[in-house]
């Protein structure tokens, strides 16, 4: 028979083991603005489950010798900003590899293959890399009638290939994919598989020893992106950018290539509010959003917390206005802070003509109106709530899982 009390005995040490590194994440606590505050506490809590749910796809599940497209950011893995109008997804991959990604286009504004670098993306571990390359599938990839399309990816052409082909740039590690739409409703997401081809079909069972590596690192994945996303926070208010904004290209930490990026703090009580006044540029996409001071995105389905090309309302002289504030303004452009003090504002050009930068100006709730175009239409209780039912229909149509 077998000894059950060894193997209880070491069941539990290893266990343990496992999960030692959880115990020892109470001190980020200490990085919220208010540490005091229960709410807050709790809030980061569930990012700690969050991160571990992400660590769980990128550490036990992802394999760059058998990739597979797995969720990388979305409403419920929320970590750096996500963008509510997109559905990201991602996998390792090997630099020497030979890679073939196919499928079906769909109707989404954008289908966006990034070739990134750097381990935290990965692994959860080290620093955020560089973007490598962009390959975006309407430019650099030919369609059928059917939308369908092949391609292969790898560090040389391979001999006798007459096909797509997209160069994997020496010092990748992940390609990240991002869908990007306007119309939630209506727009259809791609339909992507992704194989590797220098590689046997079958994919070997992973060893006892890879299994126990990787979970061990759950809990570092879980704090290394919850600080990574405190400190993202921290530069924007070290250098003043609260109630206010600024452009950047952020390439440097696997922001998109020909994209620039809107990005300040807001810093509110209940009866305040920012007015966000832009001039659009010409550009292929654009939007608008709110994140915690965590850099969690505020609630995308449920609430207005986001806005973009197709959903914003642009006023007469050509200029978009957006109030941001707790309490709804009755107004088409509201970003709604869902009960945060503060957080980040975060905005996209692409593909952009010009990078203009929002003006932001602190006003009195009640004076908002005064700082409106006269016409500004007045969204009533009852058309807010039907505008945030078809909202949340938008966003579960979409492929995010």
């Amino acid at each position: 028979m077998k000894d059950s009390n060894n193997w209880s005995s070491a069941t539990s040490s290893e266990w343990s083991s496992l999960i030692a590194g959880f115990e020892k994440l109470d001190h980020l606590a200490e990085r919220l603005s208010d540490p005091q505050d229960k709410q807050g506490r709790y809030e980061l809590y569930r990012t700690i489950y969050a991160g571990a749910a992400q660590a769980y796809f990128g550490l036990l599940y992802a394999d760059a010798e058998h990739p597979d497209f797995y969720p990388a950011f979305s409403n419920a893995l929320n970590f750096m900003g996500p963008n509510p109008d997109n559905v990201y997804y991602m996998t390792p991959i090997d630099d020497k590899g030979i890679y073939k990604i196919s499928g079906f286009r769909g109707s989404v504004r954008i289908v966006d293959f990034n070739l990134g670098s750097g381990m935290l993306l990965v692994n959860g571990t080290g620093k955020f890399g560089a973007t490598k390359a962009n390959y975006d599938l309407d430019q650099n990839a030919h369609i059928g009638k059917d939308g369908a399309f092949e391609v292969i990816i790898s560090a040389e052409r391979p001999a006798g290939h007459g096909g797509d082909w997209w160069q994997l740039v020496p010092g990748t590690t992940v390609l990240f994919l991002r869908q990007v739409a306007y119309d939630w409703l209506n727009e259809v997401d791609a339909r992507i598989a992704i194989e590797r081809l220098d590689r046997p079909a079958i994919k070997p069972r992973p060893t006892a020893a890879r299994l126990e590596e990787n979970m061990k690192l759950v809990s570092e994945w879980s704090k290394n992106w919850i600080d990574f996303d405190f400190d993202w926070q921290k530069q924007l208010v070290d250098q003043g950018l609260v109630n206010a904004v600024t452009s950047r290209d952020i390439t440097a930490t696997g922001g998109l290539i020909n994209q620039w990026y809107i990005e300040g703090t807001f810093d509110l009580q209940p009866d305040e509010a920012l007015i966000v006044e832009a001039e659009i540029p010409e550009c292929h996409y654009w939007n608008m959003q709110l994140t915690d001071e965590k850099f969690v995105a505020l609630d995308m389905m449920n609430r207005q917390t986001s806005l973009n090309g197709h959903t914003a309302r642009i006023d007469g002289d050509g200029k978009f206005r957006a109030v941001i504030s707790a309490q709804d303004p009755g107004v088409p452009n509201w970003l709604d802070t869902a009960g945060y003090q503060k957080g980040e504002i975060l905005g996209r050009w692409k593909d952009a003509a010009s990078n203009p930068n929002p003006k932001v100006s602190k006003v009195g709730f009640a004076d908002v109106r005064q700082h409106l175009p006269a016409d500004t239409p007045v969204v009533t209780a009852a058309v807010r709530d039907a505008a945030i039912r078809l909202r949340r229909k938008g966003h579960q149509l979409r492929r995010r899982w």
